[in-house]
């Protein structure tokens, strides 16, 4: 099974991505009310992903993608599509090289789900929180029946040891069968979340949904600076 191209813009990944990136323009625009240029710091991004940016940004916009370096090693360093763009290596639960609101806005997409366990992800949030002045946080929906990193349905509700056996015993959508220690590390690393759990991780936050075929499908919450608790 291949995996849809999130960069295609033919592709409907593309265009539902497309369309809630107008939060993120939203945000920056408030920023961009208060300061002639913003700061952005997307934890766990990828460069390509801010080809989504409107042209109308360029030039006033200075952006830290901030990954693990294994992640780091994977991308191509060499274009920014017109953006000022740096890539540093980090880790977004735990985050002392930045101040209190270091940052004009802290980002991220589709990343919350792959930190670990629950305490990891507490300590995620409460980064996000502290180092933006506003920040935005999209993440899948537990309660969407369709897993989107494996492109099957209903898998995410399986408990973990049978998804253990799946993933060391079959391939599973987009992942190929793997040995049980990477099928472990897979389970640890993709635990989807509820709206429940993202208002908790989020108190002080705006929560909206994404919405395809009349179900939610995304989660998404956002702060606007000068909203800090």
């Amino acid at each position: 099974m291949k995996r849809p191209d999130a960069n295609n813009p033919r592709s409907i990944r593309y265009r539902m991505r497309r369309k809630r990136f107008r939060w993120v323009e939203m945000l920056l625009d408030d920023v961009l009310a208060t300061t002639k240029t913003a700061t952005i710091l997307d934890v766990g991004g990828r460069r390509d992903y801010w080809k989504l940016l409107d042209s109308r940004f360029h030039g006033r916009v200075c952006i830290t993608i901030l990954n693990m370096a294994e992640e780091v090693d994977r991308e191509d360093l060499a274009d920014d599509f017109g953006l000022e763009i740096e890539t540093v290596v980090g880790d977004g639960t735990h985050m002392p090289q930045y101040a209190d609101r270091a940052f004009d806005l802290t980002h991220s997409n589709s990343v919350i789900e792959h930190v670990g366990l629950y305490r990891s992800m507490a300590a995620f949030a409460r980064e996000t929180r502290r180092v933006g002045r506003a920040y935005y946080l999209q993440t899948p929906n537990f309660w969407f029946p369709l897993e989107p990193h494996y492109g099957l349905p209903f898998v995410h509700w399986l408990p973990e040891p049978t998804r253990l056996y799946l993933h060391s015993s079959v391939n599973l959508g987009f992942a190929k069968k793997t040995t049980f220690e990477n099928a472990m590390d897979r389970v640890d690393a993709t635990r989807i979340v509820s709206r429940r759990l993202l208002q908790h991780f989020f108190p002080d936050g705006t929560h909206a949904s994404e919405r395809f075929a009349l179900m939610t499908k995304s989660l998404i919450v956002w702060r606007k600076i000068g909203t800090q608790t």
